[in-house]
């Protein structure tokens, strides 16, 4: 079953560039990313180490997250709204919503030691 998403009045609209900060700040994280598509019956999930923040050709500010295992999300700053939800410090998971409905939340996935 897809993830529930946040609350309009949790979340706080942030600029690509601040959560394209955190993302990196990430990498060698365990992250989860869920999509969603808005108002329909759909979702999937992925959950893997992130490995790398891609940027991809040919303008280079549309990015490419690469989770291990080969499985990874594309997001694009020109058609997403960005936002941050609530959460502790580095946890704050970020939702990125794109044209057409489609959601992208990404989390970083608290290990054992965390808790």
């Amino acid at each position: 079953m897809p993830a529930p998403l946040f609350h309009m009045d949790e979340l706080r609209s942030i600029e690509f560039t601040e959560a394209l900060h955190r993302l990196h700040g990430w990498i060698g994280s365990q992250v989860k990313a869920t999509v969603n598509y808005y108002g329909q019956f759909f979702g999937c999930g992925m959950q893997g180490e992130l490995l790398r923040v891609e940027f991809l050709p040919p303008e280079h500010t549309a990015i490419s997250l690469v989770l291990a295992g080969g499985s990874g999300v594309f997001l694009d700053p020109a058609d997403t709204q960005t936002f941050i939800g609530p959460g502790d410090g580095d946890a704050e998971p970020l939702e990125f919503r794109m044209a057409y409905g489609i959601s992208v939340l990404v989390e970083p996935v608290a290990t054992e030691g965390d808790q």
